[in-house]
């Protein structure tokens, strides 16, 4: 009891004159408040926009990526083929623009006048994103835009405010579709797409730069910038008024035929350098999605996806590089060099021509079925005969002949320097039994692509010197400096000057007055062979047609190769005609602008051993139509069925 009482006395009371203390700190508190308040609400009125200018000024604003030029694409003579342009993003800061009511007005005007913008989209973009700082307004504007607004701004510098401009760069390409399949193009991101663009990727992108921005007290945007480092220059080997020659023949000859494919290809036999390469119609290098060259609006719209990317791929495929098929007879110069150079022939040699021989149970015949009776070496080049290149294999036998088909460089990629190079498919060494080796002496049951052969080609008419192909002659930095060169592309000799001499005469000669009389050009010297080819199922007679060549024959400038896949034409299906007239078309506008003149006849004093028929040669055999096959299959007709 005497506890509680005691806990009860020591209980402690709030008293008045403690009630009026705290409220008299209460209320001096309140008035604290109302004081702060007020002033708040002076300095809002008398100077708000100075103190939102203060904040903003101390915003960053960063690009990170300052992008890089692609680097240049011009052809041989410095005409530029493929360019980066330069263009403007148009950025727009609805936070500053906003930030001041005197801003809105004019900045608005300024813009619509600039890039003739409407005005109420422009006050609904502020509406809809005030606190933005970042607002893509246009994409890729050129220069001309930027520099009227960059006007107007400059005049009313003190009331135009909030909007930048970002580069960017977008490829272009001022030719079109000239040497599309040469040149390739750029997706997204600046990744090349076939072509050097593609090959020559690494070179042409650059390193991009970055680039620093804040707005300043007066709202001015202050930048800093680290520059980008630009792409190299690439300088091809292509010369595209050659290249446009080309380009309208092809064009010219498919106005007048149609056909699977054709490829046409213009090379200088003394270094390998390519000066045009044209594989059908190519494709809008600026549109390279843009089908309309191969199929009407209608087709288009009938096309799945699947049926539209395989018309795609097949459009941009380089049938020059990437497509491989059987040469026919114009590989019997190879048949005739490796044997010269074994001295298992010599250019007095003379064979003769039954017009078919059997083997096991295939007969094999000649383009004339008929024969050709005694033929001289240069004869049997300059009338084709089949008999007469089975004599020299035989004499070559398996192994050797298929190391000359290596050491012409087939079978294996030449290491042009483009994408999608096929390397070509030979029979096996101990498949080219007795029928397989003498069909393969005039081309059949093997496959090569069309670069294997014309550089094959230039070996043997330019001394023996075996060039590497190339497109790129050099590529030079934005300094000036040479950072590659295709200078020294000899890789190794073929056959010797002595075999190189025949081989040009006996080409000029079947010019002349052999296989190939189509592809005389007036007034100049022009050698080469024809090659016909069947291909895919017999019975379905489709075939390649082709020609090889050069000139002037006694020392060729440059060289050419046509290759025709399956003329649409009943009349023209299995003839190297075709062939030989685009040649002559082609190379009666190149000769001139190369600076090749005609100097008089030339007489190599063949004499004929035979009453020989000149004109177009027929197809010897099959060939496989994707180049996919083993070329197993014999070229020939069987006399019995074969067993097994």
């Amino acid at each position: 009891m005497a506890v509680r009482k005691q806990r009860k006395k020591s209980k402690k009371r709030l008293t008045r004159k403690m009630q009026k203390n705290f409220l008299l700190v209460f209320a001096v508190i309140v008035g604290l408040f109302l004081c702060l308040f007020i002033r708040m609400a002076y300095i809002r009125a008398s100077k708000g926009t100075e103190y939102s200018n203060a904040v903003l000024s101390h915003q960053s604003y960063v690009n990170s990526s300052l992008p890089y030029a692609r680097g240049t694409i011009t052809d041989r003579n410095g005409v530029q083929l493929a360019v980066s342009k330069r263009v403007y993003n148009v950025i727009l800061d609805p936070s500053v623009v906003l930030s001041d009511e005197k801003f809105k007005e004019p900045t608005l005007n300024a813009l619509a006048e600039a890039f003739s913008l409407n005005k109420a989209e422009l006050e609904q973009i502020l509406t809809d994103n005030p606190e933005s700082a970042y607002y893509v307004l246009l994409k890729d504007q050129p220069y001309e835009l930027i520099e009227t607004y960059e006007k107007l701004r400059e005049a009313n510098h003190k009331v135009v405010k909030g909007v930048w401009f970002e580069t960017e760069y977008v490829r272009e390409y001022p030719y079109g579709s000239s040497a599309s399949h040469v040149i390739g193009y750029t997706n997204k991101g600046n990744v090349g797409t076939y072509g050097i663009e593609q090959y020559y990727n690494s070179y042409l992108n650059g390193k991009n730069g970055r680039e620093a921005g804040y707005y300043d007290a007066e709202l001015n945007l202050v930048k800093k910038v680290w520059e980008a480092e630009d792409g190299d220059t690439v300088v091809s080997t292509i010369d595209i008024y050659l290249q446009n020659i080309v380009e309208e023949k092809i064009r010219e000859f498919l106005t007048e035929y149609s056909c699977e494919n054709i490829g046409v290809v213009l090379m200088n036999p003394n270094n390998g350098e390519i000066y045009a390469m044209a594989s059908n119609e190519g494709f809008d290098l600026n549109d390279p999605r843009n089908l309309d060259a191969y199929y009407t609006a209608e087709e288009q719209a009938a096309m799945t996806d699947e049926e539209q990317l395989a018309a795609l791929n097949k459009m941009w495929r380089n049938f020059c590089v990437s497509d491989t098929y059987e040469p026919g007879s114009t590989f019997k110069l190879l048949t005739v060099s490796a044997g010269l150079e074994e001295s298992l022939i010599s250019t007095g040699s003379s064979f003769y021509c039954e017009g078919a021989r059997k083997l096991g149970k295939w007969t094999i015949h000649c383009n004339r079925q008929s024969g050709h009776g005694s033929l001289s070496l240069t004869e049997s080049l300059m009338f084709s005969c089949n008999m007469a290149m089975m004599d020299i294999s035989a004499k070559e036998g398996r192994a050797l002949f298929r190391y000359y088909q290596e050491h012409f460089g087939l079978g294996s990629k030449t290491g042009l320097d483009l994408p999608g190079e096929a390397a070509g498919i030979l029979i096996d060494e101990d498949l080219l039994n007795e029928t397989e080796l003498a069909t393969s002496s005039f081309g059949q049951g093997f496959n090569v692509t069309m670069v294997q052969m014309l550089s094959a080609y230039c070996s043997l008419v330019n001394g023996g010197y075996y060039y590497q192909p190339h497109v790129v002659k050099e590529i030079v930095n934005q300094d000036g400096a040479t950072v590659f060169e295709n200078r020294d592309s000899l890789l190794h000799c073929t056959v010797s000057n002595s075999t190189s001499e025949f081989i040009k005469q006996a080409a000029y000669m079947t010019v002349e007055s052999g296989t190939a009389t189509p592809a005389k050009v007036e007034g100049y010297l022009v050698g080469g062979k024809t090659g016909t080819a069947q291909k895919g199922n017999r019975a379905d007679k489709k075939y390649v047609v082709s020609f090889i060549g050069g000139a002037p024959a006694d020392d060729p400038e440059v060289c050419i190769y046509v290759v025709i896949d399956e003329i649409h034409d009943e009349t023209l299906y299995n003839s190297s005609k075709p062939a030989t007239q685009l040649t002559s078309k082609i190379l009666a506008q190149v000769l001139p602008y190369l600076g090749v003149y005609p100097e008089g006849d030339i007489d190599y004093g063949v004499e004929y051993t035979g009453d020989q028929e000149s004109g177009d040669e027929v197809s010897e055999g099959p060939v496989e139509e994707d180049g996919e096959g083993d070329g197993s299959e014999p070229s020939v007709t069987p006399t019995a069925a074969p067993e097994g």
